[in-house]
C-alpha cells in the first residue's frame, strides 16, 4: 500500500512537563511513516534537552529553535514547520495534546484514494490526565461526511460545532492553496486558518474509528481570554476576514453561520469593551439591531410584571 509522509508539526514555549505525553502518543502510532516538527519558541524551561532525548531514540523527531528574530507566537512557528516539511500530509498537534494510536492510520486510509482537496476529522474529547476514563463526545451533528462544504457550516450556524485543530488530517497542497497562518492575529488564529482551508475543501470525510484528545486549561493563564483592547480588534479583524471570503463565494448574507459567530462575538466583547463595538458599529449592525430589540422586549416585560404586580397585591 503506497504510505505518504505524514508531517506532525509541535509549536512548543515552557511545556517540559507535558510534551513527553505528545510524543508518546505519536511513537504508539500505528502508521509509521511520519516525521515530527518541533519549533520551540526559545523555552525558559529545559524543554531542549527532552527533546533531544526523543530524537536520540527516534530520527523521526526534528527540533527547530526559533532565533530571537524570529516571529514570537504559536502561528509564526507553524509557518515555520510548514516550510520545512516534506510530508503529502500535515497534521498539527499542541504540545499538551493527544492523538489516539490509530489516528494517522484511519484518516489515511480514507484520503488515500481522494484527491488533494479532500480533508478528514475525527471524534474528539478533552482530558486532564493521561491516565483518566476515556471520554469522547459521541453525539456531535458533524460526525459525519459532508460532500459539499456549506452544507457544515449550515449546520454549525444552526446547531453549533466544534473540532480542535488536531483532528484534522489536511495534504499540504490544500494549505498551500490556501494559505499558512496569519501571524498577525493574536486571537482567532486557529479558527480563521481552519475556516480558510474548510472554505478551500471539495468534501469533509469523517472518521468514526479514531479520535484525538484536548487537553483542559493547565495554567492560571487562558490565552484565549480577551484580556485587553489589542486581543478584542484582534478577534474582530479574524471574523472580518472570514465573512468577506465566505460572503464572496457564497453570496449568502443571511448566513445562520455568520449571524451565530458573529452574535458570540459581539456579546463576548461587549462585556469587556463596549468602545469597540461602537468603533465597529457597521461590522456588528445586525447584532445591535439584536440587542436592541431584546433590550426592549425585556424592559417591557419587566413593566408589565410590575404592573400585575401591583393589581394583584391590591
Amino acid at each position: 500500500m503506497n504510505k505518504p509522509l505524514v508531517s506532525i508539526i509541535v509549536p512548543v514555549y515552557n511545556r517540559v512537563h507535558l510534551i513527553g505525553e505528545t510524543l508518546d502518543s505519536l511513537i504508539a502510532q500505528t502508521y509509521s511513516n511520519w516525521e515530527c516538527i518541533i519549533i520551540d519558541d526559545n523555552s525558559s524551561d529545559q524543554i531542549e534537552e527532552k527533546i533531544k532525548s526523543y530524537q536520540d531514540n527516534d530520527g523521526r523527531f526534528k527540533l527547530v529553535v526559533k532565533s530571537k528574530e524570529d516571529k514570537k507566537g504559536a502561528s509564526a512557528s507553524r509557518n515555520i514547520g510548514l516550510k520545512i516539511a516534506k510530508g503529502d500530509y500535515i497534521q498539527f498537534l499542541d504540545s499538551d495534546d493527544i492523538l489516539a494510536s490509530n489516528k494517522l492510520e484511519k484518516q489515511i486510509q480514507l484520503l488515500l484514494n481522494e484527491e488533494d482537496f479532500v480533508i478528514s476529522t475525527c471524534k474528539w474529547g478533552r482530558f486532564d490526565q493521561i491516565n483518566e476514563p476515556l471520554s469522547l463526545n459521541e453525539t456531535s451533528l458533524d460526525y459525519r461526511n459532508f460532500d459539499a462544504i456549506k452544507e457544515y457550516f449550515d449546520l454549525i450556524g444552526l446547531y453549533g460545532g466544534f473540532f480542535p485543530s488536531h483532528s484534522f488530517l489536511i495534504n499540504k497542497e490544500l494549505i498551500r492553496f490556501s494559505g499558512y497562518w496569519n501571524e498577525n492575529l493574536t486571537m482567532n488564529d486557529d479558527g480563521e486558518f481552519f475556516f480558510r482551508i474548510l472554505l478551500n475543501s471539495r468534501k469533509i470525510i469523517f472518521a468514526n474509528t479514531t479520535y484525538v484528545l484536548y487537553r483542559n486549561n493547565v495554567s492560571n493563564e487562558n490565552l484565549s481570554l480577551l484580556k485587553t483592547a489589542d486581543k478584542a480588534l484582534s478577534l474582530i479583524n479574524s471574523w472580518k476576514i472570514i465573512e468577506s471570503l465566505y460572503y464572496t463565494k457564497y453570496n449568502d448574507p443571511d448566513s445562520a453561520f455568520l449571524n451565530k459567530k458573529k452574535q458570540s462575538v459581539y456579546f463576548e466583547i461587549k462585556r469587556e469593551f463596549p468602545e469597540i463595538i461602537r468603533q465597529n458599529k457597521t461590522f456588528f449592525k445586525q447584532q445591535i439591531k439584536n440587542d436592541t430589540v431584546f433590550l426592549k422586549i425585556k424592559k417591557l416585560k419587566k413593566r408589565v410584571f410590575h404592573k400585575l404586580k401591583i393589581i394583584f397585591t391590591k
